[in-house]
């Protein structure tokens, strides 16, 4: 069948029934990095993430500390129960969470409520000791959570780079959460963002 253009499509180098290459390429959001508690290492944490340009959202339950005084830079600042704000963000693929609260109680709380989602963020890591970090990966395990989305987590938090002062700390925090998004350090698990699983205790 002739080409209902006719010579137009010949000027301008169509030919009717022939193939055209489409390609596509992904427009990503900016990243955002959620971090529960705002204590000293907050401070340079939201600094240097937004150095790197991503959306920084900081949240606490203490007024004193979840303000926008204390965090300037932040692009928001929630006040309230960490338990209750997990569970109102819809996390993505690229977002990473940060959890560095007052107390373990709270990290414990967090972490749970991050690995109950059905949608987990690409990054997860908690603060903390070995032995203090052993303690919430057993309670959270009588509560239910498998060791698949345990081994996700990053705890200790951060590379090891010797750090000792608040601003080094949330350095070897940013760094990991840039060395994993760019591939130069392995994820926790080979898939960080999935439905979440139901897995038999054996």
């Amino acid at each position: 069948m002739p080409c209902r253009y006719g010579s137009y499509a010949l000027h301008i180098g169509m030919v009717c029934g022939g193939k055209v290459k489409i390609f596509l390429e992904p427009i990503e959001g900016t990243p955002v990095l959620y971090v529960f508690g705002d204590g000293h290492i907050a401070v340079p944490l939201v600094q240097f993430a937004k150095t790197l340009e991503f959306d920084v959202v900081v949240v606490d339950d203490r007024e004193e500390f979840a303000n926008k005084n204390r965090f300037p830079l932040a692009n928001e600042v929630k006040l309230g129960d960490f338990g209750s704000v997990v569970k109102s963000i819809d996390f993505r693929e690229g977002d990473s969470v940060v959890i560095i609260t007052r107390g373990h109680q709270h990290d414990e709380v967090v972490l749970k409520e991050c690995l109950s989602k059905d949608g987990l963020p690409g990054y997860v890591g908690m603060i903390g000791s070995k032995e203090k970090i052993a303690a919430t990966f057993s309670h959270l395990r009588q509560q239910g959570i498998s060791e698949q989305l345990l081994a996700i987590v990053r705890a200790p938090i951060g590379l090891d780079i010797g750090a000792r002062s608040p601003a080094e700390i949330a350095l070897s925090i940013m760094a990991e959460i840039v060395a994993q998004r760019y591939g130069k350090i392995a994820k926790q698990s080979e898939t960080t963002f999935r439905k979440k699983e139901v897995v038999s205790s054996s």
